[in-house]
């Protein structure tokens, strides 16, 4: 068994055995991608919000190693005509940036490609070294004529609190994965998650071809992060917890057409410890984002203030830089 490639689907069967809420509809829009203009994905959501959950349901989905008829064949995605195709068909690749997040910056790209090749080596025993992981997948894929769905789990660890020198090293480096002249050949898709969508290098996007769903444009990916309100309801049922008041203290999420979306995490905390405390308040300090606030707008604050005051119908005054 693999790290990288070939892992199975351990990850996903302790999730399914867990208390699960359905969310494998996401596959088929990922399905409805594969060899697509549109193959390379990028999903960006706050903390705890059901990210890593679907990265290790989409690696379960598509890894050829599995055998993940019995996860999926009771889930919404079976319903679908494109699910038999794409089952468990792939060479698929799993990377965590959250792994590295305590490798030496100075290191940290060449250190984590050196891993994934190593680990590569345990599939593709012809495979040569190489420093650099495109040049190893390039070379699998004239060889064998395999191509790879790609699962990255918190891509966007390596650009924060980072010095900026390793950042653009590392954003080049998933450009030179992903956009250049033969990706399409090797990627069948290509799946991210983060906090944060996609960045700028030196104010040109080095990864613009990616399609971005975001919490404030989340396109058709809205429904598959974050809890309803009947499935909230039906958790609350489950584990006799009250509805109302797990409402009033965790629903606060607009996200495209969905009007009233819970944080799964904080849901989950207060159905395991029977108590409906700011669960989410203790999950994650304000500072791991502050900085890219403040580059979105060095008066951010003063116009979240006049949005909020518009909204209640109050008067406002303020003075504009």
């Amino acid at each position: 068994m693999g790290i990288f490639i070939d892992k199975g689907n351990l990850a996903f069967r302790s999730i399914k055995n867990s208390d699960f809420i359905d969310k494998s509809g996401l596959i088929e829009i990922l399905n409805n991608n594969i060899d697509t203009q549109h193959r390379y994905i990028c999903v960006s959501r706050p903390r705890r919000f059901g990210k890593s959950i679907a990265a290790k349901m989409i690696y379960a989905y598509y890894d050829r190693k599995s055998d993940s008829a019995a996860l999926f064949d009771d889930l919404e995605i079976s319903k679908s005509e494109s699910y038999k195709k794409h089952l468990n068909k792939y060479p698929t690749i799993y990377i965590d940036f959250n792994t590295f997040a305590e490798f030496d910056n100075g290191d940290v790209v060449a250190l984590f490609q050196k891993q994934v090749i190593e680990d590569l080596k345990t599939s593709y025993s012809f495979l040569k070294e190489s420093e650099y992981l495109s040049i190893a997948l390039r070379e699998i894929n004239q060889e064998t004529g395999d191509r790879f769905v790609v699962v990255i789990d918190e891509w966007d660890k390596l650009v924060r609190d980072i010095d900026e020198k390793i950042k653009n090293k590392y954003v080049n480096f998933l450009g030179s994965m992903f956009k250049s002249n033969t990706a399409d050949d090797v990627y069948l898709l290509v799946y991210m998650t983060g906090i944060l969508p996609i960045i700028k290098v030196e104010s040109q996007s080095a990864l613009n071809n990616f399609m971005e769903f975001s919490i404030i444009d989340p396109g058709q990916s809205a429904q598959y992060y974050g809890f309803t309100d009947n499935q909230v309801k039906s958790l609350c049922e489950k584990h006799n917890m009250k509805f109302e008041l797990m409402k009033h203290s965790y629903d606060g999420y607009i996200i495209g057409d969905e009007k009233s979306m819970f944080n799964p995490n904080s849901v989950m905390l207060a159905i395991e410890k029977n108590n409906y405390n700011s669960h989410w308040s203790k999950s994650a300090a304000y500072t791991t984002i502050e900085h890219y606030i403040g580059i979105i707008s060095n008066n951010f604050f003063e116009k979240l203030l006049i949005f909020i005051q518009y909204f209640r119908g109050e008067n406002y005054h303020t003075q504009c830089p």
